[in-house]
């Protein structure tokens, strides 16, 4: 088929769907997206809950529980290690397929039903590292996210603080970063060692307040270096020179590093950038994408090969609109934190080891179910009920043309035939829950209730007033500091400073923050370009090029070949 122009159901802008989506929507039996990509993204990104914590009782056991479901929503859950165990069967809780009513009204009420795990850890391979979710191989962490193991199978050791990180030791506030040891506040930082207010590099030691930096040490404010050492705003020192001056920088001033930052942002703004961030691609669009083939309009992508509209993966291939996670996927269309050897998943949410699969969620090692919720290791379901394989494939054959003729029409009036992911209104989270609130997605409340999803208020006993102020050098801090309570001056929520947290801020000699730990998490985010390609020409031959950065950005944008022969 050639291109057609749709008008996105949601936001009503237009957009395209060209012969080769065409073709992968062939492949796998489903019908052309009725939301434009953008939209449909925010709609998965805001399915995926797993950085706000909360204590409630286990419905099983009656204990407290640390889990990502708030509450006050209607939904059982069970502590991990009884989610995982044989003291329980999600089939008791199947039913039969009600051909009067809609599908996802079906499967939101088994949602409600079927309990849910506290929280989505690799849990036997944790140590000392309860307050953490979508991890897995950590000891004495706290406040980690979507981390752990990675390239060197190690983990994470005494860190705190991070968002989509493999394998880090002795670190604090880290986002999208790997094999990193003593590093604070960084963003894409690969193989560094003590890199501190620093971002996309890789291969670094001893670094500070730098960007696009590789293979480079002991180096302060540079940007678009490779394999240098003691630089300073991209000044060449002697080791005794760079030594002295570092000292007189006074990093662990909380003013003297404020200071230091505004100097690297200015030196930094007449400094050429690549048109986007990535090496070792072919024939690839989007931002922040390595090692990858055929991987359009994408973002944040690792080892991809023939994907499209998709997010934060690694590797995956033959996907289209896939956020969050990877390894090992193929043939994934509007999923959300599947992965795992996983492959044709069709509008599914965290589903683990799995195959041909449908509208399900947490349904780990099976294979061939249609709208089930919790079934390991299970085939041949459909709303958790079991059934044979020749009875499967005609009743869900029927479900499907269902769904088409009594489709599910939500509160906006939108309509959800099959091949829709679930509706907004569904999301067991509040979208400022959702990893779309941590920045990835700028909604206000307005913004986000206008999409369908729900907002979850603050509670205003987060909002007490400070116990004691923050002193201005790291050296002035007294021990007793972890008992204080903070008030962040961004959000305004209190915080506290644990004791690891403390240790570490001394031990590399940087100040206590005066932002809350997730404040701190959305300001890097914030770091990075946003998901979106703009038509902009090259600063320096004027060849048009796609970039994530804006046409009215004050950045100086060369296209890739510029960028090389001036900075590599």
């Amino acid at each position: 088929m050639q291109t057609e122009i749709k008008i996105c159901q949601n936001c009503k802008n237009s957009f395209a769907i060209e012969s080769e989506d065409f073709a992968f929507y062939d492949k796998i039996h489903v019908p052309p997206p009725t939301w434009c990509p953008e939209c449909r993204m925010v709609r998965r990104m805001g399915w995926t809950g797993y950085r706000i914590l909360y204590k409630r009782k286990c419905d099983f056991t009656g204990d407290d529980v640390i889990t990502f479901y708030h509450p006050k929503v209607p939904y059982k859950i069970y502590r991990q290690d009884v989610w995982w165990s044989d003291k329980w069967d999600p089939k008791t809780y199947g039913r039969e397929y009600d051909f009067s009513r809609q599908f996802f009204e079906q499967f939101d009420e088994l949602l409600k039903s079927v309990p849910l795990p506290s929280l989505h850890n690799e849990y036997t391979t944790l140590i000392n590292s309860e307050y953490c979710n979508g991890v897995g191989s950590l000891k004495n962490c706290y406040l980690c996210f979507q981390s752990g193991a990675g390239a060197t199978g190690n983990g994470h050791e005494n860190t705190a603080y991070t968002h989509m990180v493999n394998d880090a030791k002795d670190c604090m506030d880290l986002s999208f970063s790997g094999q990193v040891e003593l590093c604070y506040e960084v963003v894409r930082a690969i193989h560094c060692y003590r890199a501190l207010y620093s971002l996309n590099c890789e291969d670094c030691h001893d670094i500070y307040f730098c960007m696009d930096c590789v293979g480079c040490t002991s180096c302060i404010g540079c940007v678009n270096l490779r394999n240098k050492s003691y630089c300073i705003f991209n000044k060449q020192y002697t080791s005794e020179e760079f030594t002295k001056k570092l000292s007189e920088l006074n990093l662990g001033s909380r003013s003297a590093a404020e200071e230091m930052k505004k100097k690297t942002q200015l030196f930094f703004v007449d400094k050429p950038r690549k048109a986007f961030h990535g090496r070792k691609n072919v024939n690839m669009s989007g931002d922040y994408i390595t090692h990858s083939k055929n991987a359009r309009d994408s973002y944040l992508v690792q080892g991809g090969e023939d994907v499209r509209f998709s997010q934060i993966l690694s590797p995956a291939a033959k996907c289209y609109d896939y956020t969050l996670f990877g390894v090992h996927a193929e043939w994934m269309y509007e999923c959300a934190w599947d992965g795992l050897n996983t492959n044709m998943l069709k509008f599914c949410f965290w589903n683990y080891h799995a195959h041909h699969l449908d509208y399900c969620f947490g349904c780990h090692g099976s294979e061939n179910l249609f709208g089930c919720v919790g079934i390991r290791k299970g085939s041949y379901c459909i709303l958790n009920k079991q059934y044979t394989k020749e009875e499967y494939g005609t009743l869900v054959s029927k479900i499907k043309e269902q769904m088409s003729k009594v489709p599910y029409v939500d509160r906006k009036g939108r309509v959800y035939a099959y091949g829709e992911f679930f509706p907004p209104e569904l999301s067991p989270w509040a979208f400022n829950e959702s990893m779309a609130s941590l920045g990835f997605v700028p909604f206000t409340k307005e913004q986000a209730l206008a999409f369908g999803f729900t907002w979850r208020d603050d509670d205003p006993r987060e909002y007490q007033a400070s116990t004691a102020e923050i002193p201005d050098h790291i050296n002035d801090v007294p021990d007793a500091f972890t008992k204080e309570m903070l008030k962040c001056i961004a959000c305004g929520k209190n915080y506290r400073i644990v004791p690891k947290e403390l240790d570490f801020y001394r031990r590399i000699s940087i100040p206590v923050p005066q932002k809350c730990p997730l404040c701190r998490e959305r300001d890097r985010v914030k770091q990075l370009n946003p998901i979106k390609l703009y038509p902009r020409a090259c600063a320096k031959c004027s060849m048009a090029m796609q970039t994530s950065y804006a046409p009215d950005c004050p950045e100086i944008v060369y296209c890739e070949s510029c960028y090389n022969s001036e900075v590599v």
